[in-house]
């Protein structure tokens, strides 16, 4: 479907794109420039680990301002511009929430990076922008477009791909976020590229406006538009587009799980992965009638009295036209409002919204008609998924919020990622479930978190190091357990059963088998489904939260 690009070219004394770097581009190592359709990029060389390259400012779509703001994304036309990949590009447009909470007081390095602005500022990320259609890649340095690592007849052997969609719960997130870089898990492995990605979010992903027609749901749209880029050009970074992998957390395994079903007879990718999040989630918006756009614009000025199409049309048209700062700041403090001061404020959401196209309101029935790509996939939770989403208002934030809260809140995870996997094995898909349960002090440092969501990113990414404290074996040698694995599921999607970690089979005495992470004092043990979501379909069974 899409063609493969050439490979690695050196060019001399061509001028860089105005991206933000005056470096003399003749001086560059001919390996840090590669060559695609949509332009030239020209990266460097991570300063930890030398034996990594990287490209972080990679363009894959149009920028979607002025007549693109609210539609779908554009293919990039061809281009031989020089593009400085050397610094990360703004994350779209988002807002820095003034709610204090556990992501900004605690844990650390899961936000992104906004160079000095507070982490409960009240106002729009000042590194966030609507251009912002960019991802990065990582490789190993030898990696090219004749590929990486060992040679086969000759020739390097184009590597593995990881694409990763972040969380951020449809509202926030981007590539720049430190604990989510994946330069120390590539520097481990030599065998793999890894590419992350922005799309859209809030607002400008999900407006839900009338005058669209359904349209909408444009951060799954940039996320296809991600993946067709990085088919058609991966190769020319050492990169093999049959040999692609979708992961995702959070918010970005909601999508990737998703991705499956709106592509069911094309996903380009041979492999999913999704970390505390599945389709089956009960998340999202249901506006239909776009109301919260039409409050959020009237209350902006583009205010056109009676609700007719042409006057629908005249709100698109004046919305396009307010600076995106102003729009994020108005939704993110009506939003911070309706939370802090007034709870009776009626509140006003933005987030993906069933169309049967992207977005689907009834998965199960997909599931059970076969509607979904039949590829493998590893599905993971948390076992305290919910400390850290919960809510906790300063008064009591020692005490953290109350057991039956965090399990309610984990239960919101663990019994979707049960039921898909039960859905899946029904279906004969090969399925890997895995239940992190580390507690480690240094990710968690306020005793009532444990193995919340998100921490298990420390683990894959390896980037555990970034967290105050002391980092004791038993979580190294956890995170290299994670990381072993899920390459070895990303090299060969079928090798996992041969390595120690058998396929999820809901009919089988306990309930299938998970990979358990981090708890007991083991880096991975194989424990029993029925140990760990037996709360989700076994009458009188109680989840534990500390295994």
């Amino acid at each position: 479907m899409l063609g493969l690009l050439l490979s690695t070219l050196v060019l001399v004394g061509v001028p860089l794109a105005s991206t933000g770097s005056s470096s003399d581009f003749s001086q560059h190592d001919p390996n840090l420039t590669v060559r695609t359709r949509t332009g030239t990029f020209v990266g460097d060389y991570n300063d930890t680990y030398p034996d990594v390259r990287q490209f972080k400012y990679v363009p894959y779509a149009k920028p979607p301002v002025g007549s693109l703001r609210w539609a779908s994304p554009e293919r990039l036309d061809s281009s031989s511009e020089v593009i400085d990949s050397t610094t990360y590009g703004p994350s779209c447009a988002q807002y820095v929430s003034a709610i204090p909470s556990v992501w900004g007081l605690n844990i650390t390095g899961n936000l992104i990076v906004n160079y000095g602005q507070s982490l409960f500022d009240g106002r729009a990320a000042q590194n966030s922008a609507e251009d912002c259609l960019s991802l990065a890649i990582w490789t190993p340095a030898n990696a090219s477009g004749n590929g990486g690592g060992d040679e086969d007849d000759g020739k390097k052997k184009l590597l593995p791909v990881v694409i990763y969609l972040t969380g951020g719960g449809d509202q926030t997130g981007g590539v720049n976020i430190p604990t989510q870089l994946p330069s120390q898990w590539v520097h481990r492995s030599q065998r793999h590229i890894v590419v992350t990605t922005n799309y859209r979010v809030n607002i400008f992903s999900n407006p839900h406006a009338h005058v669209l027609d359904g349209n909408g749901n444009f951060g799954r749209q940039d996320q296809r538009a991600a993946v067709e880029w990085v088919a058609e050009n991966i190769a020319a970074f050492g990169g093999d587009p049959a040999q692609m992998t979708l992961w995702g957390q959070s918010a970005g395994a909601i999508a990737a799980d998703g991705y499956l079903f709106a592509f069911p007879e094309d996903p380009l990718v041979r492999a999913a992965i999704t970390s505390s999040g599945s389709a089956l989630v009960n998340f999202g918006s249901r506006d239909y009638a776009g109301a919260n756009f039409t409050f959020v614009a009237k209350s902006l000025g583009c205010d056109f009295g009676d609700v007719t199409e042409a006057n629908k049309k005249k709100e698109l048209e004046c919305m396009r036209r307010v600076p995106f700062q102003r729009i994020s700041n108005f939704v993110g403090q009506y939003q911070d409002n309706s939370t802090l001061v007034d709870p009776s404020q009626p509140p006003i959401t933005f987030s993906s919204q069933p169309d049967e196209k992207w977005v689907f309101a009834n998965y199960t029935q997909r599931y059970l008609d076969g509607q979904v790509a039949r590829i493998p996939a590893i599905i993971g939770t948390t076992a305290r998924e919910g400390s850290a989403l919960a809510y906790v208002p300063m008064a009591s934030y020692t005490e953290g919020p109350s057991e039956a809260t965090v399990v309610q809140g984990t239960l919101r995870f663990v019994c979707p990622g049960h039921a898909s996997s039960v859905a899946r094995d029904g279906l004969g898909l090969a399925t890997h479930r895995y239940h992190w349960a580390g507690d480690f002090a240094n990710l968690g440092p306020v005793p009532w978190l444990g193995a919340y969501h998100y921490s298990d990113l420390y683990m894959v990414f390896g980037s555990y190091g970034i967290a105050p404290g002391e980092v004791p074996p038993l979580e190294v040698a956890t995170s290299e357990a994670m990381q072993d694995y899920f390459l070895d599921f990303v090299t060969d999607p079928g090798s996992l059963a041969g390595k120690g970690w058998p396929q999820y089979h809901a009919g089988a005495e306990g309930g299938g088998t998970l990979a358990q992470f981090g708890a007991h004092g083991k880096a991975v043990e194989l424990v029993t489904g029925d140990s760990v979501e037996g709360a989700c379909h076994i009458p009188g069974v109680e989840y534990n939260t500390r295994p």
